[in-house]
């Protein structure tokens, strides 16, 4: 397990943010990751995280602040240090495989309780009063190595110098990480705890950890001038740290960034300014050499290619340029879901049944919960009249989203084809009664009832639908064949021209469904109608 402790003298220098992003890249790479938030005073990992955090569920109730509270005022040792951590996944698509991340947050911090324990906590007392402090602070370490069985342990050290920091610098850290922004304060800060973490007296174990120093959020610039700057500036720090360094690695700032903070690698743009990220990528390969083997490289590689390639197939207008684009992506990455699925949209759009079902299939063997996957292929089974297997797709949506609309209306639309009208008005009531807003089960239950000849019911849906939607097409033609089955000719045939200004192809199908059949097809007006949108019907019609 590979310690690495990101430490600064002063907050605000994108400290925890570039944690983040190397925590991230390394789950790209199929790496535990276990994160430790020592920054007691200021935690902040759990919100780098927290989109992730919620998806998962995750609801953070107590973490190290609870832990060694435990320990240094109420005598207690935890037995598992698992009992104080979070597990998720921390990446995208990329990924190879399941590697999980682990975060030890500082614990609940929106509980008063979090603060009065930590407050509570006398660390001083605990590292050289103690004596079973020390002990207690290493058995930490082997617990996480044991227990949680990280490939790397990522720490958030509390700015400043306090018992903490030191800590997380020189009793827990195999590297450190020493961020300062521009400005003499900082600067003279980090020389300072440099020259102290470097000396192995001061070091438990009379080692001292490897040393990393980053320049953060410093202003890109492309101007040769500037670029001149910031090389003068860098050489300027190494100066004057006197040999305790040897390099200094450059993070810069940009607009999204003093925005908001976000993860950068990982969401790279192609095309687009990628500074921030390349300076990510820079820093995680000097924290990471010699800990990858070029197998591994080789597949990240291939995950990143394959990656760019789905990327330029959901930016490419042409279909057949973008199916190229994703048949290279699988290519790379045959494991990847959600490129079948992608390639079964695409399949959709050319009207190709047997691919769609195909990688419709193979998405979902990849991922067992993928709904999106069902739901497209539900959707081309019940085009074709498989309302069997059709069903099975949406029945098990709903396993998976029990309120899940759209499946609920596609079982309501099978049941009416199987003639089941109670069940189907049951999954039209369920829908309104969970959405009072959604037009289309309004539609769905008007033509059930429309079915049963309950003609005035089934208008009171439709006017509901129009009431949220005013430019169905399909409403306007539920109307028609109400007004027509109620012999209100002149409301029939105003109802059925606002569904052919609205969309003239489904109406055309509608018509030969559900309306040729009852019309005298030599109405004069209704011949007139015909002509004027250019329908072509059948019966010899046109």
């Amino acid at each position: 397990m590979k310690t690495i402790t990101f430490y600064s003298y002063k907050g605000g220098v994108g400290r925890s943010l570039a944690l983040a992003n190397i925590a991230t890249r390394l789950a790209e790479l199929g790496k535990k990751v276990c994160l430790l938030d020592f920054d007691l005073e200021a935690p902040g990992l759990h919100h780098k995280f927290s989109t992730l955090l919620n998806k998962e569920k995750i609801e953070i109730d107590k973490g190290i602040v609870d832990y060694v509270h435990e320990f240094s005022n109420e005598g207690r040792l935890s037995n598992k240090i698992l009992d104080y951590a979070y597990t998720f996944f921390n990446y995208g698509s990329l990924s190879a495989t399941r590697a999980p991340t682990v975060l030890i947050p500082a614990g609940n911090t929106s509980s008063p309780t979090y603060w009065k324990k930590l407050s509570s906590i006398n660390w001083n007392e605990l590292l050289f009063e103690n004596v079973s402090g020390m002990g207690f602070l290493l058995n930490l370490k082997e617990k996480i190595k044991n227990e949680i069985a990280p490939e790397f342990l990522l720490i958030d050290s509390r700015t400043g110098v306090s018992e903490m920091s030191g800590i997380t610098l020189s009793l827990l850290a195999d590297d450190v990480v020493v961020f300062a922004a521009n400005n003499r304060e900082n600067i003279e800060g980090t020389k300072m705890i440099i020259k102290s973490i470097s000396d192995p007296k001061n070091n438990i174990f009379s080692r001292s950890p490897k040393i990393t120093y980053v320049l953060s959020r410093i202003p890109f610039t492309n101007e040769p001038a500037d670029r001149t700057k910031e090389q003068n500036l860098v050489a300027k720090i190494v100066r004057e740290m006197d040999n305790l360094i040897e390099e200094v690695n450059v993070i810069h700032s940009d607009r999204e960034l003093e925005e908001e903070e976000h993860i950068k690698i990982g969401s790279e743009k192609e095309g687009a300014d990628l500074t921030v990220s390349m300076d990510y990528l820079k820093l995680f390969d000097k924290l990471t050499k010699g800990d990858f083997t070029e197998g591994e490289i080789n597949l990240f590689k291939r995950m990143k290619d394959s990656e760019t390639q789905h990327k330029r197939a959901i930016s490419e207008t042409n279909i057949q340029k973008r199916l190229e684009h994703i048949n290279k992506a699988i290519e790379l990455n045959p494991d990847n879901k959600d490129f079948f699925f992608f390639r079964a949209t695409i399949y959709d759009q050319f009207q190709d049944r047997e691919k769609v079902l195909k990688d419709c299939d193979r998405a979902i063997y990849l991922d067992t919960n993928n709904f999106r996957a069902y739901e497209l292929k539900g959707r081309i089974l019940l085009k074709y009249g498989d309302y069997l297997n059709a069903k099975l797709c949406f029945e098990r949506i709903l396993d998976l989203k029990q309120d899940h609309a759209g499946a609920k209306l596609s079982l309501a639309e099978i049941c009416v084809a199987e003639k089941q009208y109670d069940s189907a008005l049951g999954y039209y009531n369920e829908v309104i009664k969970s959405d009072k807003e959604n037009a289309t089960a309004y539609i769905g239950r008007a033509n059930v009832k429309i079915i049963s000849r309950n003609y005035l019911a089934a208008m009171d849906d439709v006017y509901e639908a129009l009431t949220y939607n005013t430019e169905d097409a399909s409403s306007y033609a539920a109307l028609a064949e109400i007004n027509l089955r109620l012999d209100n000719r002149n409301e029939f045939y105003l109802n059925l021209e606002r569904a052919l200004k609205l969309d003239d192809k489904w109406t055309e199908a509608f018509i030969k469904r559900k309306i040729i059949q009852e019309l005298d097809t030599h109405d004069k007006r209704f011949l007139k109608l015909l002509d004027k949108y250019d329908l072509h019907l059948e019966n010899g019609i046109n």
